[in-house]
C-alpha cells in the first residue's frame, strides 16, 4: 500500500512525538518483500530534516485549524496517489482518499471556549464518522470515543504510544533533587494547583519544564526552564526527586512514561488515563493542593518507596515501544482497507 500520513506537527510536542515516534518505526519494520508498504509524508519544506529516511516528502503549509488546511492537505492527498490518508489529529483534509484518524482524546470537547468546543465536536464527529478506522492511545480515551459518538467498538483501535532514545535508566536510581513538571500550562493540566501544593514542601524545589510559565517565575522555589531538547529533558528525569502529573484530565501522558522509562519516581493524578498507563509504577492521587502534598512529602520522605517506584517504572515502560505502536497501526491500515 502507499500511505500518506500528514507530518506537517511533526516539530511539535506532544502530536509532533507521536508522529517522529510512529514515522521512524514504520519505516524500520521490515515486512516480506511482497508486503512492503510506501510512506507518503505531507510537511513544510523545513520540516524535512525530521523525516526519517525512506519516507517520500510531498511539501504542504497551511495554519492549522483553518479552512485553507482543509483545502491545501487534502488535494494534496488526492494528487499523490495515495490509498489511504492518516490524519494524526482529529483535524481530517477535505480529500476523496479512504483514511484513518488518531483522536489522542476528547479534552476539547470541554475547552471554556464554547465556540472551540463547537468546532472540536464537529470536526471530531466528522472524523469518526468517515473514517475507516479511529486510532487512539489507550482504553479509557477508546470507551469515551464510543461513547460519545456511538460508533462500534471494532472501530476504534487502541496503539499506545511509545518512548525511545534517549530515555532509559542510566546507573542506580538518582537521590533526587527537585519535583519536577513536564507539559504545557493549559487548563486540564492543573499546574496551578500543583504550585500551590509544593508550597507546602520544605527543603526541595520544583523545576516546570514545556511551556513559558511566566506565571509562575516569581514564586520561591520555583525553577522555570521553559522549552528543552530531549536529552536535557532525559537528565532532568534523571535527577528528580519525582515526576509529578497533577492533570484532571490526559488521554496518555507521555511524560510519565518518559520519566518511567529513565528510572524516576512518578506520581499522577489519579485520571483514570494516567492510571492505565503507569499501573502499579507510580504513586496516584487526588488532583487537590493536599493530596499532591501529601503525596510528594511521601516520595520525598521515603528513600525505599521511592527506589520502588523507579524500578517499577523502567519495568512498566519497556512495555511501550513506537514499534510496537506500528505495528498495531500497521495492522489498522491493513484492516481499515478490507472492509
Amino acid at each position: 500500500m502507499r500511505i500518506g500520513i500528514d507530518a506537517r506537527k511533526i516539530a511539535d510536542f506532544g502530536i509532533g512525538t507521536y508522529i517522529r515516534g510512529l514515522l521512524g518505526a514504520l519505516v524500520a519494520q521490515r515486512p516480506d518483500e511482497n508486503d512492503r508498504d510506501t510512506y507518503v509524508a505531507f510537511a513544510p519544506e523545513n520540516h524535512a530534516r525530521l523525516l526519517p529516511a525512506g519516507i517520500e516528502h510531498v511539501v504542504v503549509d497551511a495554519p492549522h485549524y483553518s479552512i485553507r488546511e482543509l483545502v491545501a492537505v487534502g488535494r494534496a492527498a488526492d494528487r499523490a496517489r495515495i490509498d489511504l490518508f492518516h490524519a494524526p489529529h482529529y483535524v481530517v483534509p477535505f480529500t476523496s482518499v479512504p483514511f484513518v484518524v488518531t483522536v489522542h482524546d476528547l479534552i476539547h470537547l470541554r475547552h471554556p471556549n464554547p465556540l472551540a468546543r463547537m468546532y472540536a465536536r464537529q470536526m471530531i464527529g466528522r472524523a469518526v464518522r468517515r473514517s475507516r478506522r479511529v486510532l487512539t492511545v489507550s482504553e479509557t480515551v477508546k470507551r469515551e470515543i464510543v461513547a460519545t459518538f456511538g460508533c462500534g467498538d471494532e472501530h476504534v483501535v487502541i496503539t499506545p504510544n511509545g518512548v525511545g532514545p534517549p530515555f532509559a535508566a542510566e546507573g542506580n536510581v538518582a537521590e533526587g533533587r527537585y519535583f519536577l513538571y513536564v507539559g504545557n500550562d493549559k487548563p486540564h493540566k492543573n499546574v496551578g494547583v500543583l504550585v500551590d501544593a509544593f508550597d507546602k514542601i520544605a527543603g526541595a524545589s520544583l523545576v516546570l519544564t514545556g511551556a513559558p510559565f511566566e506565571r509562575f517565575r516569581d514564586r520561591e522555589h520555583v525553577v522555570v526552564s521553559g522549552f528543552v531538547s530531549d536529552d536535557e529533558l532525559a537528565a532532568l528525569y534523571r535527577g528528580a526527586i519525582a515526576l509529578v502529573t497533577p492533570s484532571r484530565e490526559e488521554g496518555f501522558g507521555l511524560p510519565a512514561l518518559e520519566a518511567m522509562a529513565c528510572g524516576c519516581a512518578v506520581i499522577t493524578s489519579n485520571a483514570p488515563s494516567l492510571v492505565e498507563i503507569t499501573g502499579d509504577a507510580a504513586l496516584h492521587a487526588e488532583p487537590t493542593i493536599d493530596a499532591l502534598a501529601d503525596a510528594m512529602q511521601r516520595v520525598a520522605s521515603d528513600s525505599v518507596l521511592r527506589g520502588d517506584l523507579a524500578r517499577r517504572g523502567i519495568e512498566r515502560a519497556k512495555n511501550f515501544t513506537w514499534m510496537r505502536c506500528a505495528e498495531r497501526t500497521r495492522d489498522a491500515y491493513r484492516a481499515s482497507m478490507t472492509r
